[in-house]
């Protein structure tokens, strides 16, 4: 099966999830240095969340780059990780909107773990595909940095429900900048397929 309507259709929802996240910044009525300072909260949750969406279409365009075939199976996981990922944008205004509740960052970072969840499947999926010899599932194989953000996304979760939402939102941000770090391992391992 060809691999370019599902990364057409990908690239698709990922530039909706962008559209709809900066339809959520209001324009303010009485544009005043007080009322942009006054509305951080929102400004914070959109860069956030776009870097997140940024990382998140980096990695999956490097994967299906790699990727030689997709079956039925994939294009499912595919959706399921899309499900999770069309979340954001909600989860962002309402984060912005509450000026980072308990709740909000709770419900934040518990979709980011399952985005992050759902890509590791997803992965795993096209790695069996591939078959455990292929070069694409020793570029793939291990996933330490997924696990990571998943565990420390679950975390923040809980930090940010027993009262400290503030330090959940620090925790999320490193995240981010956890994921800019290149995966080595996967750049060796196309440099030696060239």
């Amino acid at each position: 099966m060809e691999k370019n309507r599902l990364e057409a259709f990908s690239d698709g929802i990922i530039a909706i999830i962008i559209t709809i996240m900066v339809l959520e910044l209001k324009v303010p009525h009485n544009p005043t240095w007080q009322n942009y300072i006054d509305a951080y909260p929102l400004f914070v949750s959109y860069a956030l969340s776009f870097v997140f969406v940024g990382l998140y279409w980096s990695t999956h365009h490097h994967l299906f780059h790699r990727a030689r075939t997709v079956n039925n199976r994939i294009l499912w996981f595919n959706m399921l990780s899309l499900f999770w990922l069309s979340l954001i944008p909600f989860t962002t205004a309402t984060m912005g909107a509450s000026a980072f509740a308990d709740i909000t960052v709770a419900f934040y970072a518990a979709v980011l773990a399952l985005v992050t969840l759902s890509y590791v499947i997803l992965v795993q999926q096209l790695c069996r595909l591939h078959g455990a010899d292929s070069a694409f599932s020793k570029a793939y194989t291990g996933h330490s940095k997924s696990y990571v953000t998943i565990g420390l996304n679950t975390s923040a979760a809980i930090i940010s429900l027993i009262g400290f939402p503030k330090i959940a939102f620090i925790a999320i941000c490193l995240i981010a900048l956890i994921w800019f770090v290149p995966n080595f391992r996967i750049e060796n391992n196309l440099k030696e397929e060239e």
